[in-house]
């Protein structure tokens, strides 16, 4: 490398000790008319080409860089002088573009540093977010180093794919804290159990959470929590968050959750104005607990005919009917759902076009499904913040899906 070049790439030169062609025609001229002109001399090499264009463009960015910051020419001495240029030291850099060879200049000085080129940098941004966007996808941090070698040619460590990933907590932590308004007409509220590494084996506990339906037709992952139970502390602090942050119920037309004492006691609490409904699924699966199999078929099958009627008038009658059926035959069953009848039949007084939707909290399980899915693969978590980071990249996946979406029945007051 010749002494007090501001170019840092080394040049590639013919057998004959002449420049090459190449490093001539990448010399000048912006970098998409670089690449353009390379494709016309050399479309055999246009990887190649692509690749030096954007190591010389990033050497030329760096020059300039260390040229403002030292603020003197080299061996010049003068008042202005920021700091000194002390060599160069090789950085490899991961890109869309392949493995690119950095030579960063090295300045002399606590007070100046490159901005352009960090110290500790071995990928570009676009393979952060690639990283990022297949952690968001379910992809396992052990598989992810595959796919990007196949990707980029180049493998990448778990461990960077790990750090990668921690980046997340940022995000993570603004998506808690966000200001919530009172778009939401729909609250449904259920937990979803994880495993958590603990001294000794692992330890279960829910993560709450909450799914919104806004007047517009929107659906939405509110927002989550980790908790050691669904107590009413619990529920309380999950549910009180919300309402700090502007989901205060003023406008809820109905808040759906299944039978678990704590939250009912929490949503009395926080919510104490807003009808709540006990989703009928949770409540027919109790049900289906006090039933021999062999009723399945027919006392079950009954049963779920309440919520199928029109009216909450046909549907009141529809249950006097089979709990004057079936009481004697199977006592429990029936007292099971006798004592919830009430919270069971909310729903009714939504508009019609709503209730098949609300009478159930089957829209935030089948978010569930989805974080099942992303979350089989690993077994049980590090630690608590590797369940919310994880957690987050579903939901974060679900409700981009859901950005451009609308559910028109839910537009309508019909």
């Amino acid at each position: 490398m010749k002494k007090g070049t501001g170019c840092i790439l080394q040049s590639s030169t013919t057998k004959k000790g002449g420049i090459h062609p190449m490093e001539t025609l990448l010399s000048y001229r912006s970098f998409s008319e670089k690449i353009k002109e390379f494709y016309e001399f050399f479309p055999e090499r246009l990887e190649e080409g692509i690749r030096m264009t954007v190591e010389k463009s990033i050497h030329e960015a760096l020059k300039k860089e260390s040229d403002i910051l030292v603020d003197a020419e080299r061996y010049e001495r003068c008042v202005r002088r920021k700091a000194v240029r002390n060599g160069h030291y090789p950085r490899r850099l991961i890109s869309k573009y392949g493995l690119l060879k950095i030579w960063v200049p090295r300045i002399r000085s606590g007070k100046v540093k490159l901005r352009t080129f960090s110290r500790y940098r071995r990928y570009s941004g676009e393979i952060a977010e690639m990283v990022r966007g297949l952690f968001f996808a379910g992809v396992s941090t052990r598989r992810m180093g595959i796919v990007l070698e196949h990707i980029l040619g180049k493998t990448v460590s778990a461990q960077t794919v790990s750090r990668t990933a921690q980046k997340l907590d940022h995000e993570v932590r603004l998506f808690h804290q966000r200001a919530l308004g009172e778009d939401y007409q729909y609250l449904f509220l259920d937990g979803i159990v994880q495993s958590e590494q603990v001294v000794g084996g692992t330890q279960r506990g829910p993560v709450l959470v909450a799914h919104g339906i806004t007047y517009d037709g929107r659906r939405e992952v509110i927002d989550y929590m980790k908790a050691g139970s669904e107590s009413e502390a619990a529920w309380g602090s999950f549910l009180e968050d919300l309402y700090r942050r502007g989901l205060t119920g003023e406008k809820l037309r109905m808040i759906v959750a299944d039978g678990a004492s704590g939250l009912w006691s929490a949503l009395e609490r926080t919510y104490p104005r807003v009808p709540r409904q006990l989703c009928w699924a949770h409540k027919i699966r109790n049900v289906q607990e006090k039933l021999p199999k062999t009723a399945w078929d027919t006392c079950l099958a009954d049963a779920k005919k309440i919520y199928q009627q029109s009216t909450r008038k046909k549907a009141t009658e529809r249950y006097f009917t089979w709990s004057k059926k079936w009481k004697r035959k199977y006592p429990k069953a029936v007292r099971c759902l006798a004592k919830d009848i009430d919270r069971l039949l909310v729903h009714y007084s939504m508009p019609a076009g709503h209730r098949k939707a609300t009478r159930t909290s089957n829209p935030i399980e089948r978010l569930f499904v989805e974080v099942r899915r992303r979350t089989k693969i690993m077994g049980s978590f590090t630690n608590a913040r590797s369940i919310d980071r994880v957690t987050f990249g579903v939901f974060w996946i679900i409700n981009r899906m859901w950005e451009g979406t609308r559910l028109e029945h839910f537009t309508q007051n019909y």
